[in-house]
């Protein structure tokens, strides 16, 4: 009995311990993909369908505004400088278009750090996490939220007619994690853990 208990424990022990092994690999890799990409955020000023209509076509009025500059960099780091300079532009042209469509509220951008949880965006999906984010706030920006991939360029094929073989290899990089999609849950519950 004794040794059927030592064999039992010492399997547990092993199993436990390429788990935690596995999950720390794991979590690097998220990590990894967290720190490699500008999310672009952008909550409405308020669930109403006007404010939700507008949002989207605000978010097509920046993609279309933007996106060449922010498409031309090679690195986080200056997607984040080139979208730091450009935010009185965006701010002040966002809430131009706001006002051109009959909106009083207007618009405020920043580059913050915020959290995420896991989102699917096409065959991609992003682990839950802090992610830099160009956040572009409508009004109040109590109203459910647009959020994309500005850098890598992951949004732009969505929404705009530029669809050219770069998104493919953009995913290729990321891998294929759909395999894995159970542990994001595990890997999104110890973040909201360590978050608090």
């Amino acid at each position: 009995m004794k040794n059927k208990l030592t064999v039992i424990l010492l399997t547990l022990g092993i199993i436990a311990t390429l788990l935690l092994g596995s999950f720390s690999v794991f979590a690097e890799r998220c990590e990894r993909v967290q720190s490699e990409v500008l999310r672009l955020h952008i909550p409405a000023n308020s669930d109403s369908d006007e404010d939700q209509e507008i949002k989207l076509r605000l978010r097509d009025f920046v993609l279309e505004s933007f996106s060449d500059e922010l498409s031309a960099c090679e690195s986080l780091s200056e997607a984040e400088a080139r979208a730091e300079t450009l935010l009185p532009e965006i701010e002040r042209e966002c809430t131009e278009f706001l006002r051109a469509n009959g909106f009083s509220y207007s618009a405020r951008a920043e580059i913050c750090e915020m959290y995420f949880p896991t989102r699917e965006y096409d065959r991609l999906i992003l682990p839950a996490g802090r992610y830099t984010a160009l956040r572009i706030t409508l009004g109040e920006g109590a109203g459910h939220n647009w959020w994309c991939v500005i850098f890598p360029q992951l949004c732009l094929p969505a929404v705009s007619e530029k669809n050219d073989a770069s998104a493919e290899e953009i995913l290729s990089s990321f891998g294929k994690p759909q395999p894995i999609k159970v542990k994001f849950a595990l890997y999104e519950w110890i973040t909201r853990i360590l978050q608090k």
